[in-house]
């Protein structure tokens, strides 16, 4: 507990002397949502309890007159397409048989998040304090490599199938969900030499502890955000070069890893495999979706629907606890409904059509607009096997990535 004491009280303080150091503070600190505790027997972690403090810390600021007002410019469609996304949520709290899991859901994956973005919009006014916010992602992401690579010397106990997992032992998905993402981001903005120097040693960093993730769904996420990047650079030798030398990687490594026995595990249908596991999960999820099919399971009620609903599709199962159906957007449509997951949907292809239209045109907001685009394809990918939203972190590393382009930039055609 004096930890997480320590934690809040000094990002409150990094906060109230400077509030662009206090959200770095946030973005570094998001693996600490493992820092459980309860306020008045309420459920919260270290990291939900340091946002508050640093947003109660910039809006003192403000009301003192410290702050001036600042909002980055987003379009009318944006704001009528997240309102839907809140209506949802709020919709299928209200509809769900566990209204108090589905509360928690609700601060946990929709208040947390926005009010995360609200911090940027507010906190963020120029592109040095969006490099200074995308340094403090990189920041967290090689800390997170580092301790996975101190767990492989020191802590091999904790290893579960010999797979890197760093903080988030013993789940080595949540390790690869979490650097996915951020891996693409350091890479497409390198490949646009936006970086230079140590960023090739946290980039190498990162890119050793994915690999050793041993996670085929982030290998292939990587691969298609690193892809997306990729086709932005202009014509030319390099670009030539960069393709000869992907496509050897990607051949060594399909290689080295089609012989691994995890590698047998996702694609053997027999037996206690990866594979038949994911199957069984997402059989029983569909019809799931076809018991609920407007409003889902609730928010945060997968787990109980799910043990319910399994022995009616297989007896014994091979998994009886399962948090979430392995799909990002099987999960959105039992936790949020059908409204969420089309507005999620929409909300993706408006991002992808507005940054495409005013930010890739313009040189001085391509670089991180490419990478903004990579790292989200990234997360977009991962979500075919995985659930990289429904995580306290993974919802703030979402919000960031989608919310680059608009950071530091004052205005925005409707």
């Amino acid at each position: 507990m004096i930890w997480i004491v320590l934690i809040v009280i000094a990002s409150t303080g990094i906060a109230l002397w400077r509030p662009l150091y206090g959200l770095s503070a946030i973005i570094v600190l998001w693996p600490t949502y493992l820092l459980r505790t309860a306020i008045v027997g309420i459920p919260t972690t270290t990291l939900e309890l340091a946002l508050y403090g640093v947003t109660a810390a910039v809006g003192l600021r403000w009301l003192l007159g410290r702050e001036s007002w600042h909002w980055a410019r987003i379009t009318r469609q944006s704001w009528w397409l997240l309102g839907l996304w809140v209506l949802a949520w709020v919709v299928a709290v209200i509809a769900s048989p566990a209204r108090p899991a589905g509360l928690g859901a609700l601060k946990a994956w929709l208040v947390d998040p926005l009010l995360f973005a609200a911090l940027l919009s507010f906190v963020v006014r120029t592109a040095g304090d969006r490099r200074q916010i995308i340094g403090a992602a990189i920041i967290s992401g090689a800390t997170v490599a580092l301790a996975g690579l101190a767990q492989l010397v020191w802590f091999r106990d904790t290893l579960q199938e010999g797979r890197l997992s760093s903080f988030f032992a013993p789940v080595a998905n949540y390790a690869a969900m979490y650097l996915g993402p951020l891996t693409v981001l350091a890479g497409a903005l390198l490949l646009f030499r936006e970086r230079n120097g140590v960023w090739w040693w946290l980039l190498g960093g990162m890119s050793v502890a994915l690999v050793l993730t041993l996670s085929f769904g982030a290998y292939l996420a990587v691969a298609c955000g690193l892809l997306v990047a990729w086709s932005q650079l202009p014509s030319g030798m390099i670009k030539r070069r960069l393709l000869q030398t992907g496509i050897a990687a990607v051949i060594l490594g399909a290689l080295i890893i089609s012989q691994t026995k995890n590698f047998s595990q996702h694609f053997t249908f027999t037996g206690r495999s990866s594979g038949l596991v994911r199957t069984q999960i997402w059989v029983t999820s569909w019809a799931l979706i076809q018991q609920h099919p407007w409003f889902g399971v609730g928010p945060n009620n997968f787990e109980a629907a799910y043990r319910a609903e399994l022995p009616k599709h297989y007896f014994p199962p091979l998994e009886w606890l399962v948090a979430q159906p392995h799909n990002l957007y099987l999960a959105l449509w039992l936790e949020t409904g059908l409204l969420g997951l089309l507005t999620f949907l929409a909300l993706v292809v408006y991002h992808f059509r507005i940054v495409w239209r005013d930010f890739l045109p313009h040189p001085e907001n391509r670089a991180v607009a490419v990478a903004s685009l990579a790292a989200l394809v990234t997360i977009l990918i991962h979500g075919l096997v995985d659930t990289p939203y429904f995580k306290n972190d993974s919802a703030m590393e979402f919000m960031l990535v989608a919310a680059l382009p608009w950071l530091g930039r004052e205005s925005l055609k409707d």
